[in-house]
């Protein structure tokens, strides 16, 4: 793999390539994704869909092969992610500040009013346990396998009454800049606020210890929780719904199944996080 690629006259800098199989170089103030031909018309698409839907994602200024391989080129979105932000306020002040917090609730109610405006009927649960990729974590823990589906199959009945929306799929503060939203490839249709969720929690499943491949750099505070929730449910009121928050322990497990799935190559954050889950949430309910 290349580490540098040039295209008319802008030198592109490998940065390493993602689950769907695309590369991504970054450039003076821009990305490259490149890769086949049908992995980059798909992302494409889903990119062009989310920009339509006025969902907060990068703008795309070029598209075009490359030796046999098709690219597209977007707009950065900002210089450091809403995670290196939070991490460098707690280096600094020992909390997450009330600026960068309000930058960060700020993108995660732009992509909600967004997904609020495409909701439609109900969502399809096998499309949704696919997303979350229940059979992959089912197959790594055979021993609780039936257990979590039985707890996949009671949040799934819970969340049925929330409308379908395109979901981004692994919202989190790495995920989100001051600009907007990047990485879409793990996108797929499910329960509304289960985004918004995903970027609230997803820290949760770090441990303190700095001996672990991956460690939380940040928390939010209880009350930084509370004003995130409000606001979720402010939006989900224009879907109908009258309390999102209602459903965040639901949607919190679904996306632990997520975020325990396919971690072998850092066994021990995987082994914390299967231990995590077990005792979380595979207690009789």
């Amino acid at each position: 793999m290349d580490e540098t690629l040039t295209i008319d006259g802008q030198t592109f800098q490998l940065l390493g390539t993602q689950r769907g199989g695309a590369s991504v170089y970054r450039g003076a103030g821009t990305y490259l994704r490149i890769g086949d031909r049908e992995t980059i018309t798909r992302d494409v698409s889903l990119h062009r869909m989310m920009e339509k839907a006025k969902f907060p994602v990068a703008q795309i200024v070029q598209e075009g092969t490359l030796a046999h391989r098709s690219y597209f080129i977007e707009l950065s979105l900002g210089d450091a992610s809403f995670r290196a932000q939070f991490q460098k306020d707690i280096d600094d002040h020992s909390e997450i500040t009330s600026g960068a917090f309000k930058s960060f609730l700020s993108i995660s109610k732009q992509l909600l009013s967004a997904q609020v405006k495409m909701v439609e009927g109900g969502w399809d649960v096998e499309e949704f346990a696919w997303g979350v990729k229940l059979t992959s974590l089912c197959r790594e823990l055979p021993a609780h396998a039936d257990e979590i589906r039985a707890r996949f199959v009671k949040a799934a009945k819970r969340l049925s009454v929330l409308p379908k929306t395109l979901l981004h799929g692994d919202c989190n503060p790495a995920n989100m800049y001051q600009g907007g939203i990047i990485d879409l490839e793990d996108s797929f249709y499910g329960p509304l606020g289960y985004d918004q969720i995903a970027a609230l929690i997803s820290v949760e499943w770090s441990p303190e210890r700095r001996d672990y491949e991956f460690y939380a750099q940040y928390r939010f505070s209880e009350e930084q929780k509370k004003e995130y929730l409000k606001a979720m449910d402010a939006l989900g009121k224009k879907a109908g719904v009258d309390s999102l928050s209602e459903y965040a322990d639901d949607l919190a497990f679904c996306r632990a199944l997520w975020l325990s799935a396919g971690m072998h190559e850092w066994p021990m954050t995987q082994q914390w996080r299967f231990e995590k889950l077990i005792e979380t949430y595979l207690s009789p309910l």
